[in-house]
């Protein structure tokens, strides 16, 4: 949730009572219920049977809270619970002991000196510290430095923890004035390779993972801070990280400011990190997609010159609406930026790490700023819990499977045991419509090998058509998966699925499929759950298969017409298919999908008197005339 000024006291005021709730947004593991120490912390605690719980406990980022409600309110009690944990810390952990393994990983070492130090310069601003309990904190983030100059491998090269442990390392090397040794020049010369082989050229961070995405984003505004707090030019690798991630939060920006939950993420809100990414850059563009003034959160983490530009900084609207990050396989379809707009997220892109999850060729729907199709969530990373595996499997996400076999298997939290390999992705965007495809190789290990592919059809501003195809031989059975989000209503009828919140969107299947609905369990938040609904659709076919699955908010008039070649041969419908959708009065769509390559003479299609080559794409009849849009050839 959102940090607000009462938040902070309040959750200041329980850590002084040594209990601990981890309640801020970018909490990578949140934990809304209390635990509270009646005598000393024990640091390497494991509740609820989650280590997640010890590593949040461990990375200190409640300590800020102190030192910003002391800074507030001027009450003591915050300086002294700081002290006194800070001393408790230092004289009850052991990093090299295994008791305390828990607490000795390098990338709580890493979050450690950032937060420590920020939370002395918080308190620094009133208050001096006596000269021993300065030292004592020196001594020990130099020997955590000295660990994380040592323990630096090909994991951490390429993971996040890498990351957060070389900025934590420039943290101290600012604070300490250490800028001309290797607590400054190691981790800054491996902070930019990690930046050039972490992040893709189209901003999204390579574990597909927005939740993580942006906890490296938060460290390199920590460390840009850093650098334009001591008037040093920032670097200009930092600079473009942050510009390139920055770029990439906005375009995956839902109407209602949140990231989509994209593999292990939460259901969190965007502006204030795009906030602080306009600021540090003074970039209006970002501005538009960030708060109009800075937030509560944001004034803790910015410098003062940031600040005070941010106002004169003029909001700059876009002349785009649908974003394309194509080395990642995200695409985002708008008709406007408008909270009450329309918007679809399409995936077809690497796993990435661990915390990638079966999404391949899923997509998110939200029609007039209401949520209708999400991704299901993460809800723990707790080694056997079932939970954790139904959502990351492929029947939590909005995709399509053959004979009942899931193209992506785990193993474990962690383990990825089997993943496609996805195929080249294509798109185009223009003011009138969105097309995107993609696909995925998940079925070559068959008895009778697949090719899935998945085509959306996005016609402005509210009709959507979906097409998957599969390339194959024999009969098989398909199966559809749409998870709603909360509050969705869903009425089931034949071949036809109406779902309800404050607005409405139809669902309607070019042949017949069986529909179904299943009670499921989504997770907006690390440790939370919620009910809601699944609806599936099934259905077979013989030879190749061709599915069209068209959503719009009206009830429109949808059937399934003959294609012919040019010399009026009928073409059979495992090679090629097409269906009419009735707009309005005046208007109506032809949308067309062919699986083969043609290879006698006659290559041409005929729809409706339209003589055309191609293999996807629709045509668009307003008022008797036709407008043909061919997007495959």
């Amino acid at each position: 949730m959102d940090m607000t000024k009462e938040l902070l006291l309040q959750t200041a005021d329980m850590i002084c009572d040594n209990t601990f709730i981890f309640n801020h947004k970018w909490d990578m593991e949140a934990c809304n219920i209390p635990v509270k120490f009646d005598g000393e912390i024990q640091w390497n605690k494991i509740p609820f049977e989650d280590e997640e719980w010890a590593f949040m406990l461990n990375r200190h980022k409640y300590w800020t809270f102190l030192g910003k409600a002391y800074f507030l309110t001027k009450d003591e009690k915050y300086l002294t619970t700081f002290i006194r944990q800070m001393n408790s810390w230092i004289d009850s952990v052991e990093l090299a002991n295994p008791e305390f393994k828990d607490c000795a990983r390098t990338i709580e070492m890493g979050l450690r000196c950032i937060n420590w130090i920020k939370t002395m310069e918080l308190f620094e601003r009133e208050y001096k510290f006596d000269e021993a309990f300065k030292e004592k904190v020196y001594n020990s983030l130099k020997e955590q430095c000295d660990i994380l100059l040592e323990i630096y491998d090909d994991f951490r090269t390429l993971s996040n923890w890498g990351v957060l442990q070389n900025c934590g390392l420039i943290t101290f090397a600012f604070y300490y004035g250490k800028l001309d040794t290797d607590y400054f020049t190691v981790p800054l010369k491996r902070l930019e390779h990690q930046c050039k082989i972490q992040i893709l050229p189209d901003g999204v961070h390579w574990e597909q993972s927005p939740m993580y995405q942006n906890e490296v984003l938060n460290c390199l505004l920590e460390t840009a801070v850093q650098f334009k707090h001591h008037n040093i030019e920032i670097p200009q690798f930092i600079r473009e990280s942050i510009r390139k991630i920055g770029f990439s939060n906005f375009a995956m920006k839902k109407p209602n400011h949140h990231q989509p939950m994209q593999g292990d993420s939460d259901d969190t809100d965007l502006r204030d990190i795009i906030t602080r990414c306009a600021a540090v850059l003074e970039d209006e563009e970002l501005k538009f997609g960030g708060f109009e003034e800075i937030d509560f959160e944001s004034i803790w983490e910015l410098d003062k010159k940031s600040i005070e530009n941010y106002s004169k900084l003029q909001a700059k609207k876009p002349d785009y609406t649908s974003v394309a990050l194509q080395n990642s396989g995200n695409f985002y379809l708008r008709d406007s930026f408008d909270e009450k707009g329309n918007y679809l997220w399409f995936t077809c892109g690497s796993i990435g790490s661990g915390h990638g999850h079966g999404d391949m060729l899923h997509f998110d729907l939200t029609y007039k700023g209401e949520d209708f199709l999400i991704d299901s969530g993460r809800y723990t990373y707790v080694e056997g819990n079932e939970t954790r595996i139904e959502l990351k499997n492929n029947y939590s996400h909005n995709t399509i499977i053959m004979d009942n076999q899931l193209f992506s298997k785990f193993n474990g939290s962690w383990g990825i045991v089997k993943t496609p390999l996805p195929l080249n992705s294509m798109y185009k965007f223009n003011d009138k419509f969105d097309y995107v495809e993609g696909g995925h190789l998940g079925y070559l290990d068959q008895p009778t090998p697949a090719v899935s592919n998945r085509k959306i059809f996005y016609i402005k501003p509210d009709l959507w058509v979906v097409v998957d195809e599969f390339l194959t031989r024999g009969e098989h059975s398909y199966k559809q998966f749409f998870n709603l989000d909360l509050d969705v209503k869903a009425e089931l009828e034949e071949n036809h699925v109406i779902l309800k919140k404050e607005n409405t969107l139809h669902m309607k299947w070019s042949d017949s499929v069986k529909l179904s609905r299943k009670d499921i369990q989504i997770s907006k938040e690390y440790n939370t759950l919620q009910k809601s609904t699944r609806i599936e659709s099934e259905t077979s076919f013989v030879e190749n298969a061709i599915l069209f699955t068209i959503i719009s908010p009206e009830n429109l008039e949808v059937e399934k017409i003959q294609v012919r070649r040019g010399n009026l041969a009928l073409v059979g419908e495992d090679e090629a298919k097409a269906i009419r959708v009735k707009v309005s009065e005046d208007r109506e769509i032809i949308f067309f999908n062919s699986t083969r390559e043609v290879a006698a003479q006659k290559k041409t299609y005929l729809l409706d008197g339209v003589l055309f080559y191609g293999k996807t794409g629709f045509i668009d009849i307003n008022k008797g005339e036709k407008e043909l849009h061919i997007f495959k050839y």
